[in-house]
């Protein structure tokens, strides 16, 4: 093989190596390698023409068979890989195509201020007067008793029979003012409402908390009657008869001095 024909062929073969080392090409990369491949298919030509003309020199023909083979294969490699570009190239057409076709996302649009307020017609005339604050009154809250209205609230439930209410409320209105001048009289119509009920105990027990809490209260002497009372009732006249004795000594102008003398008269 001349000289020439080495240059060709060796030029094949570089422009066959530079093909392989393309990686994703792109289509006009692709149209280049296909007009290479047309070059070299002349050039193999060329070199099948030559060979022919050379078989009589032995050896050397051989070796060009032998390079010519290597050519070709590595041109049909060079068309395998054009092969796949094309093919990718069409899937990533058709992914665009896709893409554009699908139909674009619209923003949901604002409410229009005229679809939730009605406007107002053209002709109507337009109110210069200014909108007047709306005042709103607040509800009465609930007044809290006095300390008088708490008093008469319980002592109207004693008048009622209502004992174990009326307690409680005049115990009620000890808890909030400790210092009355009503206290006493509340403490011992508590007394009271025992002794209505005939718990005498009890109202024994709370007609000494007067004396003691109020020695010099107006409801000593009812209250020195009313225990006196409640001893007798439990059958103690001794207790008793101290007690009506004491009034009569301590306070013997009073309505329930006179009481009390009537009652130690139907104890003798």
């Amino acid at each position: 093989m001349d000289a020439s024909n080495r240059r060709d062929l060796r030029a094949g073969v570089i422009l066959i190596m530079i093909g392989t080392l393309f990686g994703c090409a792109s289509t006009q990369e692709t149209s280049t390698m296909q007009q290479s491949i047309g070059m070299l298919h002349e050039r193999v030509q060329n070199l099948e023409n030559r060979v022919r003309s050379a078989e009589g020199q032995g050896g050397k023909s051989a070796d060009l068979y032998a390079r010519l083979e290597e050519l070709q294969l590595k041109v049909g490699a060079l068309n395998g890989r054009i092969e796949e570009l094309d093919r990718r190239i069409d899937r990533m057409s058709k992914s665009q195509a896709s893409v554009s076709s699908a139909p674009p996302v619209s923003a949901t649009p604002a409410p229009s201020l005229s679809a939730q307020e009605p406007s107002a017609p053209p002709d109507a005339p337009k109110s210069s007067a200014p909108a007047q604050p709306v005042i709103t009154i607040p509800e009465k809250a609930e007044k809290e008793p006095t300390e008088k209205g708490l008093y008469d609230k319980a002592l109207d439930l004693f008048h009622q029979g209502r004992y174990d209410g009326a307690r409680k409320e005049f115990q009620a209105f000890l808890n909030k003012y400790p210092k009355s001048e009503l206290a006493d009289n509340a403490l011992y119509t508590i007394g009271e409402c025992y002794y209505s009920e005939k718990r005498y105990q009890d109202a024994i027990a709370t007609f000494q908390q007067v004396l003691d809490r109020y020695p010099k209260g107006n409801k000593v002497p009812h209250t020195l009657l009313k225990q006196g009372a409640a001893f007798q009732a439990l059958g103690d006249s001794t207790a008793a008869r101290i007690l009506y004795e004491r009034l009569l000594e301590k306070y013997p102008d009073t309505p329930q001095a006179q009481a009390a003398e009537k009652k130690l008269k139907q104890l003798r």
